[in-house]
This record gives C-alpha cells, sequence and structure tokens, in this order.
C-alpha cells in the first residue's frame, strides 16, 4: 500500500470493498440492472484500489471479484484476463527488449547517436540527438527500461562534461529525456501496455483487431511533432542559461560498447524480425493474412523461443528464468490482466453499463459536434494521465468513451470505435508533468538533475500542446 496505515489508504479500502462485494445491497441506480450495479461497482472500487492503494494485490482481488458476478466463474475470469494475448504479447515483448539491453544493443545505439560528430556541434546539437535516440529507441521498448537506460548515459554524459545538478544542460535533458519517453510510448504500440490495452479493449468487445499500421498513421506524426515541440520548449527555457554556463562538447569521451558479440548481432535480428512481422501484417493484409490470423503475440512468442532455445557463442542469448525474474514488471502484468478482465465485462451488453453511462454524457458531446467529441475524448484523457496512473486512464477513458460512442451515432456524429481506442491508448500515455502519472516522471522529478517543479512547469506545457496535436491528426 502506499503510505500503509494512513487514513486514507484505510478509508479508500474499505469504501472499494464495499464496492466490490457490496453493491447488490443498495437500491437499485435507475436505468441500470441489479448484475449491471455490482460491475459498475466492481469498476468503481477497483479503480479506487489502484489510484489511492496498490497495483498489486488489488489487482488479484479484482480478478477474484469477477467470478461473483451471476453467470461468471473464475475460469472464464481466468482466461479474460491471463488468456488475453495482450498479456502475453507484453509478456514476450519484454522478453525481448531485456535480450536487448542485456547483451548491449540498446547502449550501442544510444552510444551512436550521442557520441556522432553532429552531436559534438554545440550543446543543442548534442541535446537533440540524445533525445532523439531516447525516441527512437523507446518507440519499440518499454518506457521505464527506455528511461533508466537514458538515466545512466545522462548521468556518464554530464559528469564526462563536468555538469553538475542545478546546471541547464543537465536540467533540460533531464526534462526533455523524461518527456520525450512519453512521446515515445504514445507513437507505437510495441510493448507499450497503454496503447496495447486499449487495442485490447477494442477487440475484446467488438471482435476487431486493429493493425499496427492503423495505430502508426496517427502515432507516428503525432509523436515527432511533439518531440520537435518538446525541444522548442526546452529551447524557450534554457537556452540563456545554457549559453551563459557552456558547455565544452569536446571534452565529451564517453566509453563505446567495443565491437558487437554475436549474442548481441543475434538478438537484433530476430527483434527485427519480429518487429517486420507486425509492420508487414498491416503494409499488406491481404498477403499476410494466413500470418495475422494467429494474432499479434506469436511473433514475440517465436522471438523469445529463438534467443532461449538456440545457442550462441555457447549459449543462449534469453536466460528465460532471469528474463521472468528482471525482464518484467509483475505487478503492472497483474493490473493490465485485471483490467482487461474488467474491460470485458463492463462492454457485455447483458449488463447494461455502457449504455447507461453513454446516456449520461452523450448530451453534452452532441453539443460539439464530431471535432468537439473527438476533443473532449483527446483533452480528458491527457489531463487524466498527467495526474492519475496511466493504467487507470486507459481504462476509464476506453469505457467512458466506448459508452458515449453509439449514442452519438444516432444524433448523426459517427466516431469509428478503432479510432477512439487509438486516441485513448495514445493519450494515456502523455504523462508528463507529475510523479503519480508515471513511473519514469516520479524518477526524474526525484533525480535531482530535475525537479517535480520542473517537471510541472515544461511537462505541463507540453501535455496541454498535445492536445491540438492530437486532434489534428485525428481528424486528417
Amino acid at each position: 500500500m502506499r503510505e500503509r496505515g494512513g487514513i486514507i489508504t484505510w478509508l479508500a479500502t474499505a469504501i472499494a470493498l464495499f464496492l466490490l462485494f457490496g453493491t447488490g445491497l443498495l437500491p437499485i441506480i435507475p436505468g441500470l440492472s441489479a448484475p449491471g450495479q455490482r460491475v459498475l461497482g466492481l469498476f468503481l472500487g477497483a479503480v479506487m484500489l489502484w489510484l489511492f492503494v496498490d497495483i498489486g494485490w488489488p489487482s488479484a482481488l479484482v480478478i477474484f471479484a469477477l467470478g461473483f458476478l451471476p453467470g461468471v466463474k473464475t475460469g472464464d475470469v481466468i482466461t479474460a484476463s491471463f488468456g488475453n494475448s495482450t498479456v502475453w504479447f507484453l509478456i514476450f515483448s519484454f522478453l525481448l527488449t531485456f535480450a536487448l539491453k542485456e547483451t548491449g544493443f540498446l547502449r550501442r545505439v544510444a552510444l551512436l547517436f550521442i557520441t556522432s560528430r553532429f552531436a559534438r556541434r554545440g550543446p543543442w546539437a548534442f541535446a537533440f540527438m540524445f533525445l532523439l535516440s531516447v525516441l527512437a529507441l523507446g518507440s519499440f521498448i518499454a518506457p521505464t527500461v527506455t528511461f533508466l537506460l537514458f538515466f545512466a548515459l545522462h548521468r556518464e554524459a554530464m559528469e564526462a562534461l563536468n555538469q553538475k545538478p542545478g546546471d541547464a544542460l543537465p536540467k533540460a535533458l533531464m526534462v526533455g529525456t523524461a518527456c520525450v519517453t512519453s512521446i515515445s510510448c504514445a507513437m507505437t504500440p510495441i510493448a507499450h501496455t497503454f496503447p496495447l490495452m486499449a487495442l485490447g479493449f477494442h477487440e475484446a468487445a467488438t471482435g476487431e483487431r486493429i493493425s499496427y499500421l492503423s495505430y502508426l498513421k496517427i502515432g507516428l506524426p503525432v509523436g515527432l511533432l511533439l518531440f520537435g515541440l518538446t525541444l522548442g520548449l526546452l529551447y524557450l527555457g534554457f537556452n540563456k542559461r545554457i549559453k551563459a554556463q557552456g558547455a565544452r562538447l569536446d571534452s565529451l569521451n564517453l566509453t563505446g560498447p567495443g565491437k558487437p558479440s554475436h549474442q548481441e548481432l543475434f538478438s537484433a535480428l530476430i527483434f527485427l524480425l519480429v518487429v517486420a512481422v507486425w509492420l508487414f501484417s498491416g503494409l499488406l493484409p491481404e498477403a499476410m493474412k494466413p500470418v495475422a490470423a494467429l494474432g499479434t503475440a506469436w511473433p514475440a512468442l517465436l522471438g523469445a523461443v529463438l534467443l532461449s532455445a538456440i545457442p550462441i557463442a555457447g549459449k543462449p542469448v534469453l536466460n528465460l528464468k532471469e528474463g521472468f525474474a528482471k525482464g518484467l514488471n509483475w505487478p503492472s502484468l497483474l493490473l493490465c490482466a485485471a483490467a482487461l478482465a474488467l474491460g470485458k465485462y463492463l462492454t457485455l451488453p447483458e449488463y447494461g453499463v455502457t449504455d447507461w453511462f453513454g446516456a449520461l454524457i452523450a448530451p453534452s458531446m452532441q453539443a460539439w459536434g464530431y471535432a468537439g467529441a473527438l476533443a473532449v475524448i483527446i483533452a480528458a484523457t491527457v489531463v487524466m494521465t498527467n495526474f492519475l496512473s496511466n493504467i487507470v486512464t486507459t481504462t476509464v477513458m476506453y469505457q467512458v468513451a466506448a459508452s458515449a460512442i453509439p449514442l452519438l451515432a444516432l444524433s448523426g456524429i459517427v466516431i469509428s470505435p478503432a479510432l477512439s481506442a487509438i486516441l485513448v491508448g495514445l493519450c494515456a500515455s502523455l504523462a508528463y508533468a507529475t510523479p503519480p502519472a508515471i513511473a519514469h516522471i516520479a524518477l526524474a522529478a526525484g533525480s535531482g538533475w530535475a525537479d517535480s517543479r520542473d517537471m510541472l512547469k515544461y511537462g505541463g506545457a507540453l501535455a496541454l500542446v498535445s492536445i491540438p496535436v492530437v486532434l489534428v491528426f485525428a481528424l486528417i
């Protein structure tokens, strides 16, 4: 628990437990059935536990509580949670990126950027290449892994440049690293929990699989533009101080990783082949139809099998025992599994929760028209994710949007459910401003190179800018 024993924690726990198991004792809310009210109570109780208590054991409790819904068995819930392909996609993607990290491939790619000739032209050339490497690597590895890799490189580079905590260049780079890590998470769904959760919710509710290409059509241009805007905000805020303090880039001397090993090359080759299968399934849907029909998890699964089964230089590249112990964030995976199962039961028509909730919010969205309705979804998700957990934001906002879309259609405002899922997954990743939003923002704020005021100032400004940027590309 956060702040164990605190009055808020215990009060939230007590209320949440009642919502999970006791809503059947309350009068039925008009417009809801008794089973629907129980599902709604489960949803509210889960959100309260995730926000105010913890994400580990509450997720397991949510899965347990779902088994008490009328007509639902625990086996059904286990299938809907841990049996969901999104969970296994994440597990095997994390194992692949763990192998890339352990073999040194990720550090090698990062150093190619920040030790290049262009990076030595001046502080802003160095900042551009440093943050560009964050964006490039972060687009296909988990945000926490991305940030921790560049956190270590940041400290190494700043020591080599004789920069101290409080100096402008390291502060700008730390703020930028945290913000660009979030942007990279929004750019692609590869190994990124929040976009994958939203896509998983959509597939569970409609049976339609959203291709990665459909996501990338919005995610890539949004990410590139936000990357440029991040550099612009940092330049406006830090340029005068960086010029005044100076930083001699010719003194930068980072130790390179040396000649790539056979294990490093093999891990990179397998990962590139896995990514190619994902991308070509979207680019060539007809030709790749038999492959796409197998789902999105199998390429990562096969990649993990190859890395752990084929000996290179006398031993496998991926030690599965070590990968499962060090390469996976189990509390987050448990939360993801619980949220996916909860999302499935929330959207079942026999419970009627989405219809009820849609009837509450649709009238206000109808007054804004198509662009206004999209703007509400985008703005609400971005604001929420900058103050609350990304996973909670994804879960809540997907259900909010899904419940409003059918009623909006009756008034002539037709929003594609697939587009809504993409926007929620993308925007839920754009957390920059406060430590509760996501782990790497908390790490940056407590790093000593930047603080919470820096993250709130620059991250908050970037969050506000993100809303119209996402809206523009959603409307194109």
